[in-house]
């Protein structure tokens, strides 16, 4: 499966657990080359950074602006590997989840201590009041992009209504125009758009949910160059400069998190070329339960190959947008329910006109990826109502 990424964190997020080798190259000229991604709304808190530590350890800054944005085909991880090898001996800006301890890294990359802390955030009027989506007047309609994992969040607060954007611009607009009472957007990108007099309108609130905050560190493949990266990281934070450079777009990472980490490369490390702790391996997976008849399954292939094949692949491995089979996408790890896919797939799709399709459409669609990932048919037909519902884990049930 080919495997995406976007720094901005666009699509659904999946915990990577690949198997490669490291191989990177020394700086020249003693320069600490780092790559920087011009996509990125964070990109100046990254360059600041990058400039501090390379000044700490005394070297040359180079730095590489690179587009993590990707092409129609994305941007996939295996890039970075490349990125470590010809151009940089760091990747700024990598952002991992904050609950996650066995989150891996892009193949033959290793991750160093988080310098910051960012994630999606609600932002509310200044005077409104709700700091958190349980506070929301019933009804009120709240902001999200397309294909971001707020999407999910409506599942656990089903009082209010999800209004889908393509872009961040567009859900800035909306929140400024009163259009909506709220937005859940990624910080960097909202502080990018949303400063000055009409920033001050509003306020930004931690989310308290899952798969919604994320710590930004600095990609390796040299271990040397790692040791170096948090010896100066560790320096910077001690003296206060660090925190200094992080607003608007991120706010220092918890002390308590990090009292293990600043001790550099005493903690365990893992590339992807080593197995993740095996959190879930003692835990016999059960047989998929039969959820949908074989008529909604073939209904739905022909309705994917209409709707969805475009972004997603014939044979849902991935284009433009996610691929929507395997395990990495149906994992342990990233811990996803039917019903959080079945509310990606009918809030958010198709791009052009998200919501458009009937629900038996969806629900035929959502049979279709079903049984893509090995779930039987069976006699009873899955309805609408059933998939938004579902607790069923999501897991990959294809043998390999």
């Amino acid at each position: 499966m080919k495997k995406r990424h976007r720094f901005v964190l666009h699509g659904l997020i999946a915990v990577v657990l690949l198997a490669a080798s490291a191989a990177g190259s020394a700086a020249p000229s003693g320069a600490l080359r780092v790559c920087v991604d011009r996509s990125n709304p964070a990109q100046h808190m990254d360059r600041k950074v990058a400039a501090a530590v390379a000044a700490q350890l005394g070297q040359p800054l180079r730095v590489h602006a690179f587009d993590g944005s990707g092409d129609d085909e994305g941007f996939a991880l295996k890039h970075f590997r490349t990125l470590l090898h010809d151009d940089c001996d760091l990747v700024m800006g990598f952002p991992m989840e904050t609950v996650s301890a066995d989150a891996g890294t892009p193949p033959g990359t290793q991750a160093s201590t988080p310098y910051a802390r960012t994630g999606f955030v609600l932002v509310t009027p200044r005077h409104g009041g709700a700091r958190q989506l349980s506070e929301l007047p019933a009804g009120s309609m709240v902001a999200v992009l397309y294909q971001t994992t707020p999407n999910l969040y409506f599942i656990d607060h089903p009082k209010l209504q999800a209004d889908v954007y393509l872009g961040e611009d567009q859900a800035v607009s909306a929140l400024l125009s009163g259009k909506v009472a709220a937005a859940m957007l990624w910080r960097p990108s909202l502080a990018a758009r949303l400063h000055g007099a009409a920033g001050a309108r509003f306020v930004e609130h931690p989310l308290h949910e899952a798969h919604a905050n994320f710590d930004l560190v600095a990609l390796y493949a040299d271990p040397k160059v790692g040791q170096r990266f948090d010896a100066a990281l560790k320096s910077l934070r001690h003296s206060g400069r660090l925190q200094a450079m992080l607003a608007p777009y991120a706010e220092p990472v918890p002390s308590s998190a990090t009292a293990d980490l600043l001790r550099p490369h005493t903690r365990p490390t893992r590339t992807c070329g080593e197995s993740a702790k095996p959190r879930h391996a003692a835990t016999r997976v059960a047989a998929p339960p039969a959820l949908f008849t074989e008529a909604q399954m073939a209904e739905g292939k022909a309705k994917f190959e209409d709707h969805c094949s475009q972004c997603h692949g014939p044979n849902l491995e991935g284009r433009a947008g996610p691929a929507l089979k395997g395990p990495l996408f149906a994992s342990a790890d990233a811990d996803f329910h039917v019903r959080d896919i079945f509310t990606i797939v009918s809030q958010n799709m198709p791009a052009t006109q998200p919501g458009s399709l009937s629900h038996e459409d969806y629900v035929q669609i959502m049979a279709f990826i079903l049984s893509q990932n090995g779930y039987p048919s069976g006699s009873s037909k899955l309805t609408y109502e059933d998939a938004m519902k579902s607790t069923v884990p999501l897991r990959y049930h294809v043998k390999q």
